[in-house]
């Protein structure tokens, strides 16, 4: 896999080094030398923003632990930024800019000297505020709740690029026209930033040359002083840490008492949900559904498109993503609770923009809490037999191990097969009543399955205590 990884990266740089240089000798063939600034503009966002994605992912080297070791303040300062320079991000940035650099020399070759000039120092200074930016995230880094907000951002930017696809699908449409002092805040954004700094640099308008110029200069200087700063603080031993609140009195505040449950079970009910409620990144996780559905049943064409007919369908398949999402959790009752408690927001949610038939609706119900209950129990067996200890702070902590994925894969795919007939039969022979009854049988049987599967990992886990707390204290 990282022989492949390698390949596609390398191939990615390929490309889009070559796109960069044909653009550019584009651009300048159609005498429009003002648009290099959009390439620009690519090189900048892709240097600052990637890198913080790969940071969120896999955390790099922290430079708080190389400030320990006996160097010189200057030999720190150089070292960051070196390694700013083996960044991913900033090897494919200096590639494009060198390939904008080319497609310059081979159109107008009377600018060459002047680019390589200006584009070594936009190069230094995206090295410079990149450093800064990462250590800032570094910061938040530092403590938990700090790392609990970045993965809850991080997930929402996830959430961006799937709202664009709908919108250019048509499935959005946004009627909202913005006032036209945003349009004179860009424009005057534009004139200021290295990107079209640059750009005014090489092809002079009506500042000439000498303003663009000494601005593009000022940036790395201003940099520079702001990563001198940040690294000074860091290199005489600056320590980030959580803040505590002093409490004057101890109160201890009494448990839950959830009406037909003991102290025991009502003690795990709110010990699970207060854990939830902690844990931003499965919040987001669990809202996304919401937020698809919302965006979609708001959305003009899409409004119509899941109409009368349809509500049942879109109903079905929320349903089925919601299950699935469950899966990787072995606390049941307070995990199921909650699923349907987002189930039956969804639900309201459909009935209020279009009518959904009463079978339908039942149909769709029955199945949700069929596969919810055996992925319940599925989830209760598979979290013994491959326990995993999760880091919710982190990215790249996988909600599952690798086993137990896999088997829970096998699980689904049955069920899905089962899901497939039925709907099939219905579709075929016109069968509109078997969709309810095969939902409501499949509920019986899925209680049955829960309460074997249930008391299968009861008894793993009392014979394998032992080895399963090793396992997750590892």
């Amino acid at each position: 896999m990282g022989a492949l990884s390698y390949a596609l990266g390398a191939l990615f740089l390929l490309v889009t080094s070559i796109a960069f240089g044909i653009g550019t000798a584009a651009i300048l063939h159609a005498g429009k030398p003002a648009r290099i600034e959009f390439l620009l503009w690519g090189v900048f966002l892709f240097w600052q923003l990637v890198p913080l994605l790969f940071e969120g992912f896999s955390p790099s080297l922290n430079f708080r632990e190389v400030a320990r070791y006996p160097i010189s303040f200057r030999l720190y300062f150089l070292l960051n930024a070196a390694y700013g320079l083996s960044d991913p991000a900033a090897i494919a940035g200096l590639l494009w800019l060198l390939s904008i650099w080319l497609g310059i020399v081979f159109v107008r070759p009377e600018w060459a000297l002047p680019a390589a000039g200006l584009f070594l120092v936009f190069a230094v200074f995206n090295v410079l505020f990149n450093r800064i930016v990462v250590g800032i995230f570094e910061r938040f880094q530092s403590t938990r709740k700090g790392r609990e907000t970045v993965v809850a951002v991080l997930l929402l930017l996830m959430f961006v690029p799937q709202m664009f696809n709908l919108m250019v699908n048509g499935f959005i449409k946004v009627h909202f026209h913005l006032p036209p002092w945003t349009f004179v805040a860009i424009e005057t954004i534009r004139h200021v930033s290295p990107p079209g700094l640059v750009t005014e640099a090489l092809a002079p308008r009506e500042t000439g040359v000498l303003l663009p110029l000494a601005l593009m200069l000022a940036y790395p200087v201003l940099a520079a002083l702001v990563q001198f700063r940040q690294l000074r603080a860091i290199y005489q031993g600056e320590v980030y840490a959580e803040k505590f609140k002093v409490q004057h009195e101890l109160k201890v505040k009494p448990g839950w008492r959830l009406p037909g449950m003991d102290e025991s079970v009502s003690a795990i009910v709110e010990k699970e949900l207060r854990y939830i409620r902690q844990n931003s990144r499965l919040l987001v996780t669990l809202v996304y559904p919401l937020l698809m559905l919302g965006f979609i049943l708001v959305g003009g064409p899409a409004k119509r498109f899941f109409s009368l007919q349809s509500g049942g369908n879109l109903l079905g398949v929320f349903a089925g993503v919601l299950a699935l999402s469950v899966s990787k959790r072995s606390k049941n009752l307070a995990q199921g609770a909650l699923m349907c408690v987002i189930f039956l927001a969804a639900t309201v949610t459909i009935l209020t923009v279009g009518h959904v038939p009463l079978d339908k609706l039942v149909a769709v119900t029955a199945g949700f809490l069929s596969i919810l209950v055996i992925q319940l129990g599925a989830g209760s067996l598979l979290s013994v037999y491959w326990p995993k200890r999760i880091e919710f702070t982190q990215m790249s902590s996988r909600m599952v191990s690798s086993a137990s994925g896999l088997a829970s894969l096998l699980i689904i795919l049955p069920v899905a097969v089962i899901n497939g007939v039925v709907i099939f039969a219905a579709w075929y022979w016109h069968l509109s009543w078997l969709p309810l009854v095969a939902s409501l049988v499949g509920l019986a049987v899925s209680l049955k399955i829960y309460s074997l599967l249930v008391n299968w990992a009861v008894r793993h886990a009392e014979e394998h205590l032992e080895e399963i707390a090793s396992q997750l204290g590892a």
